[in-house]
């Protein structure tokens, strides 16, 4: 009897202390679980770093496009070299010469 009356006189005297570390306890559950907390930052440094590279490679085709876009408004044998290649253009006093690749040479046979 006198353990529970020694128990309930601490009780009284530290429910204070004692509901604050209950709080503090839940506030820091809270940040390291909840929304927001560690895993989240973890998760978007992930996608940010993604994002980075993604933008990188934008960056380096749109450099490449906006070389092609003043070659085709200044340079024309830019222009000639495209024509010839994607379109297969010639001029009337040249002669073209297309090989056929050679097969592959098996051996064993």
């Amino acid at each position: 009897m006198r353990a529970m009356a020694a128990l309930r006189e601490f009780l009284w005297r530290q429910w204070p202390s004692l509901m604050l570390a209950a709080l503090l306890a839940a506030l820091v559950s809270e940040c390291l679980l909840g929304p927001g907390g560690p895993k989240d930052l973890l998760v978007l440094r992930r996608a940010y770093a993604r994002l980075e590279a993604k933008r990188e490679r934008l960056q380096a085709q749109n450099a490449k496009l906006e070389t092609n876009v003043q070659n085709l408004r200044s340079n024309d044998r830019f222009i000639e070299r495209l024509i010839r290649r994607e379109l297969g253009y010639t001029r009337p006093d040249e002669l073209v010469y297309k090989f056929v690749p050679s097969a592959p040479n098996r051996a064993g046979r």
